[in-house]
């Protein structure tokens, strides 16, 4: 399934150009890319201008490689990425390289540049900057810089770069947001241009109505003022912005109409159905047979969201998100011959949920209960690499097969590089099952890889006692004060099995506040499989104030009994 609803519709103009100038030289290097069809919309358009620093003998490689680099391999990177991961992976493998080079090179050869990239994406420009050059916008006739320039003061008209691409193998680069509008305009610069033009005069030419003689005017007056550095410029102007109506997104969307209500021995695109698996409020899973007897799972959308276009577009992205992700420990998509509804299959997976196994066997060996948990870690590190959170992990979403656990549906994912298109209708907010969903869900805190690690944790706490880490106090607690109110009940107590180093390891899992979890999943791991004593010093409490009931109702229990034994050896005295 493709995601036609979110076409992009912006409209702009790009012109440019760069020159040597006085130089015999130029080190300055310019490039765009407007992409077409649906990788506009996933990764927005881009701009990219650098300028080679002087007194490194490769400046001009070092430009070159860096413009024509980032434009080949961000629009490489996954669609699910958002803009900002995309493009600070992309610059920091550039800065090794750059770096690497000149480490390398016999003759000693510097490859350091500026750069500036200015990337157009749905109705935001994300700026990453380094250097001198500049970036600016130009709103209702009002020029505003964008970027800082890193360089420092040295004496008189003496300045040094205090950052650059390739100078150090760590990359200390600005990252800001801007809001677009219509009719907005974008200028990127070279210091032979802003170096000796005033504000003011940039400001004047950049306005200009006839775009295309902006880059000239500004290189005839700088070099009329006095420029003898190389000449670079960019300009860049919004016609159209994003401007899908909600209708034409719900015909988009509609394009595939609903399957009607299957039944056994139908047959639906050349694929036979055999049986409904479930049936619920908001969607129906059937086995089905396609015409070589493969066995799928079809999933198919509820009618009571025809005309739903925030639930049609959660449906149609399920199939795409599963189309781009692969782990032998998540379900796989399978796309069909032909399809005249909407729906998407999947590889049938033989085996029972995980609830059912807990259900049926009321606990599990630490030593299974763990291996399933690193199995499911392999499956949220795979969606996390896409930056994507799945949201909704729990026992009912885990196939128990005979070469271990697979997770299944991706009805509740979120996609870090589509959350960042705006869409012409509010979108759902996917919160997951609230027994198992980490607190910042529901009391409005930032989510992150940390959230399906808090929900890994309480389906592990599951499988080790068979109950939940808060008991049902959790699922009522709504706000901040609500969830720091609540105390964590030891697994112990439910299963005498589990060892306080195992239990002080999900107690960290399990912090309400995000920050005091681990740092990665793998940490985690780790730390169920090893003794960590740390952890344990660290995490653990007395019992009187983890669980101040049980203690009591101990202590009370205790001199109830010797009350009763005192009273029995009084009768007898008398």
């Amino acid at each position: 399934m493709t995601l036609n609803h979110l076409k992009n519709a912006t409209l702009v103009d790009i012109y440019q150009r760069s020159e040597a100038g006085q130089k015999n030289e130029n080190q300055d290097a310019i490039g765009a890319r407007i992409p077409q069809g649906s990788t506009q919309t996933v990764k927005g358009i881009a701009l990219v201008i650098a300028d080679g620093v002087s007194a490194a003998e490769a400046a001009q490689e070092a430009s070159q490689a860096s413009v024509t680099g980032f434009l080949t391999d961000y629009f490489s990177t996954p669609d699910t990425w958002s803009v900002k991961k995309s493009a600070l992976k992309v610059l920091q493998s550039l800065n090794h390289w750059l770096y690497g080079q000149s480490q390398s090179h016999i003759q000693g050869r510097g490859y350091l540049t500026t750069l500036s990239v200015l990337i157009i994406k749905s109705n935001s420009a994300h700026i990453f900057h380094v250097g001198d050059t500049r970036i600016y916008r130009l709103r209702n006739n009002q020029l505003e810089q964008l970027t800082n320039d890193h360089a420092r003061h040295l004496s008189g008209n003496q300045y040094y770069l205090s950052r650059a691409l390739g100078a150090d193998l760590s990359l200390d680069i600005d990252y800001r947001v801007e809001e677009v509008q219509q009719n907005d305009r974008f200028l990127l610069t070279t210091d032979g241009i802003h170096d000796v033009l005033s504000t003011r005069e940039i400001e004047e030419v950049t306005a200009n109505e006839n775009l295309e003689s902006i880059p000239n005017e500004l290189h005839r007056l700088a070099l009329q003022k006095g420029s003898t550095d190389n000449l670079s410029s960019q300009v860049v102007h919004i016609h159209t912005l994003q401007d899908v109506s909600a209708p034409d997104a719900y015909k988009a969307l509609r394009e595939l109409p609903f399957p009607p209500d299957l039944n056994t021995d139908m047959v639906i695109d050349g694929l036979r159905v055999i049986r409904l698996l479930q049936d619920s409020e908001r969607s129906q899973l059937y086995l089905v047979e396609d015409s070589q007897h493969q066995l799928c799972v079809m999933k198919t959308p509820s009618r009571n969201y025809l005309d739903d276009p925030a639930y049609i577009e959660r449906f149609v992205m399920e199939e795409w998100i599963g189309s781009r992700v692969s782990s032998p420990n998540i379900v796989k998509t399978i796309a069909p011959m032909q399809r005249n509804f909407l729906y998407y299959l999947t590889r049938y997976i033989p085996g029972p949920t995980l609830e059912a196994v807990i259900k049926q066997r009321g606990r599990l060996d630490i030593t299974d209960a763990i291996d399933i948990t690193e199995q499911l870690v392999k499956a949220l590190r795979a969606l996390h690499r896409k930056e994507t959170l799945h949201q909704d992990l729990k026992p009912a979403n885990i196939i128990i097969s005979a070469t271990g656990a697979v997770l299944i549906d991706f009805g509740s994912c979120l996609v870090a590089g589509i959350d960042e298109i705006q869409a012409p209708f509010a979108r759902e907010v996917a919160l997951g099952t609230a027994e198992y969903s980490a607190p910042e869900y529901r009391y409005g805190g930032p989510r992150s890889e940390k959230s399906d690690q808090f929900s890994l944790a309480v389906v592990l706490y599951e499988m080790l006692t068979g109950k939940l880490p808060f008991g049902a106090a959790y699922e009522k607690a709504a706000t901040l004060p609500d969830f720091r109110k609540l105390i964590y009940q030891s697994s112990a107590l439910h299963n005498p099995m589990v060892p306080i180093w195992l239990d002080t390891s999900l107690k960290k899992a399990l912090n309400i506040n995000p920050d005091l979890r681990y740092a990665s999943l793998s940490e985690f791991v780790f730390d169920l499989k090893h003794p960590n004593t740390e952890v344990s010093s660290n995490m653990s409490s007395p019992l009187i104030e983890t669980h101040p009931v049980q203690v009591w109702q101990t202590i009370s229990a205790f001199l109830f009994a010797i009350i009763v034994a005192l009273c029995l050896w009084i009768n007898r005295l008398l």
